[in-house]
């Protein structure tokens, strides 16, 4: 496949998941479909995901039409690609995974450790916030589950759409 959305780690990426397969041909039929991909670290989100845009683009679905992005990007930029007709997040629920997963002190000062964390779930949930509010936006976002969806979603209104 000669796309650059798709990194050459996830190149021969596949999937036969139901869930992957409808929403890529509601996506092919022009139609706005959303996917929600959860489960632990390594279970293979990622894989899945690129396995979708890789179905899109070798179906002829233009690859400028496709963003791919991850959370530390939208929170660094305060902004999640929203020109294109469809999006990819990964790591939606990392800043609630690393509070969680947290077994000891960092050496990072505390205080500024904090101060990222909350820049970067303010600038993710604004960004993700608009995202899902968009009817006619397709997306995929990946998450470690449901309730760290939840968790580190700010806006009620956004999470109760996820």
């Amino acid at each position: 496949m000669a796309s650059n959305v798709v990194p050459p780690l996830y190149s021969a990426a596949e999937s036969d998941h139901p869930a992957v397969e409808r929403w890529c041909a509601a996506v092919l039929t022009g139609a706005a479909a959303r996917l929600l991909l959860l489960g632990p670290s390594w279970s293979g989100k990622s894989h899945t995901a690129y396995a979708a845009i890789r179905r899109l683009v070798n179906a002829g679905y233009g690859a400028d039409r496709i963003a791919v992005t991850n959370a530390f990007e939208v929170a660094r930029a305060y902004d999640v690609p929203l020109r294109a007709d469809v999006t990819m997040v990964d790591d939606v629920t990392i800043s609630v995974d690393l509070r969680r997963e947290a077994t000891q002190p960092r050496p990072l000062d505390q205080a500024e450790a904090q101060a990222a964390l909350a820049l970067q779930a303010a600038g993710l949930s604004e960004s993700i916030t608009q995202l899902v509010g968009r009817p006619n936006q397709s997306w995929i976002l990946i998450g470690s589950s449901e309730d760290s969806c939840h968790d580190s979603k700010a806006d009620k209104h956004a999470s109760a759409r996820l």
